[in-house]
């Protein structure tokens, strides 16, 4: 299973201009609560991968 991100790491992952696109969406993420919302839906994304590469490598 793969280690589990830190907030502040996923944060420092973001480029800035993807950082623009989002703050265009409304989603700032030098505000805390909405880089609280945005480091979940990252988690639960990377949780949905890991889960999808296991059912694969059981079915291989």
């Amino acid at each position: 299973m793969p280690r589990r991100r830190s907030a502040a790491e996923i944060l420092r992952s973001v480029p800035p201009r993807d950082r623009a696109r989002l703050r265009r969406l409304d989603l700032n993420l030098d505000d805390p609560a909405d880089a609280e919302l945005f480091v979940q839906g990252v988690r639960v994304a990377d949780e949905a991968i890991a889960e999808e590469a296991r059912r694969d490598a059981e079915r291989s």
